[in-house]
């Protein structure tokens, strides 16, 4: 059956309940829905202590982050976007999510004890530079103590 509006090539669009799917069968939700869990915490703080670190040292070369917490949040950043069967090949995503949340928590407390004895804040960029990884850690540290296992 054609349509009169149509041409010979289009086709009709369907009825609205042929464009509805099962709850099965919906894609995974992307964007903000990713953070709202305790995995997705622990990823956001890894995220946020990597673009501290590349705002505020790579690029204003004011604030400097360790090596360590550094490498922990790029683990936590990468790690839930990884294929989760070959990670948990490894172990539990949830148990090295928790574990790796916990220590970027522990080593965030750590950086904030060291930049208050040796006096780091120099000017407004390098408190900012702080204030970013103190803030990565503190939503690692939160979404490490969420996640049940």
């Amino acid at each position: 059956m054609t349509d009169e509006g149509m041409g010979p090539f289009e086709e009709p669009t369907p009825e609205p309940r042929e464009m509805m799917k099962p709850e099965g069968e919906r894609p995974a939700m992307a964007g903000a829905a990713d953070f709202t869990s305790g995995e997705g915490l622990v990823a956001l703080g890894g995220l946020v202590v990597v673009a501290g670190y590349i705002i505020f040292e790579v690029i204003v070369a004011e604030y400097f982050t360790d090596w360590l917490p550094l490498m922990l949040a790029i683990a936590v950043a990468v790690l839930p976007r990884l294929n989760r069967e070959t990670v948990e090949k490894v172990h539990p995503l949830a148990v090295m999510m928790k574990t790796l949340g916990y220590a970027l928590g522990v080593l965030g407390v750590l950086a904030l004890i060291n930049d208050l004895r040796f006096e780091n804040y120099d000017d407004f960029a390098s408190v900012l530079g702080a204030l970013a990884l103190y803030a990565g850690a503190a939503l690692a540290l939160v979404g490490a103590r969420q996640i049940k296992i």
